[in-house]
């Protein structure tokens, strides 16, 4: 998982970080960065290896494999961090997470079969399609939060967005309908910028004292 402050703890009533020097939630925007360091050096792996390829220096199948092995250590690294760290997966996390990098193989599988039979190009392309896997373990750190909120008693979301200028229209539509009952908007990563998406997700429930509370 990304590599935190050694001073970050884990609220496991609260789901979330905290700061044990101040007794302070940290702020999640602190932990998408670190995350996002994690996957920059993923993506750069899988970069290498996708360059590889296109040199002839590794067969089509070394390829595949290794960069399966990329793709899951992104991924169970932005799950666990979701989840507040190794100690806390539970069986049923790691099914979840174990899930989402299976599609993230299919897609790979279809990925190397084009590369095979010609459809996909040995070119410029390749590149780009292949930075693709290191941008989609963001998706799953934003199900995997969504997950744990949910566990939480959390009981809406919302979509927010990167900016207000750079978006999707799918992304702009599922920011417009504000809050929604949880896990009833659309997964990060499935509007039309696919793994290029940047928002995230706010949620909200009525505290014990019967004020709104907000996880953002």
């Amino acid at each position: 998982m990304p590599v935190f402050p050694s001073h970050y703890g884990w609220n496991d009533t609260a789901g979330r970080y905290i700061n044990l020097e101040t007794g302070q939630f940290v702020k999640f925007t602190d932990i998408r960065n670190a995350l996002e360091l994690t996957m920059d050096a993923a993506a750069i792996r899988m970069n290498n290896l996708s360059q590889q390829l296109l040199d002839g220096n590794i067969s089509l199948a070394n390829w595949q494999t290794s960069m399966m092995e990329q793709i899951k250590i992104a991924h169970v690294a932005a799950g666990s961090a979701a989840n507040g760290g190794w100690a806390q997966m539970e069986q049923s996390d790691w099914g979840a997470v174990g899930q989402m990098i299976r599609k993230q193989y299919d897609h790979l599988a279809n990925f190397a079969e084009q590369i095979a039979n010609g459809e996909q190009k040995l070119d410029g392309r390749l590149l780009m399609r292949s930075d693709m896997y290191g941008d989609a373990p963001r998706g799953t750190f934003e199900q995997m939060e969504r997950r744990s909120q949910i566990e939480n008693g959390f009981e809406e979301e919302r979509r927010v967005l990167e900016d207000k200028t750079n978006n999707c229209d799918g992304c702009l539509e599922q920011a417009a309908l504000e809050w929604q009952p949880i896990g009833t908007l659309d997964a990060i990563g499935e509007e039309e910028c696919g793994t290029r998406c940047r928002c995230e997700f706010n949620y909200r429930r009525v505290g014990e004292d019967g004020e709104m509370e907000i996880s953002e």
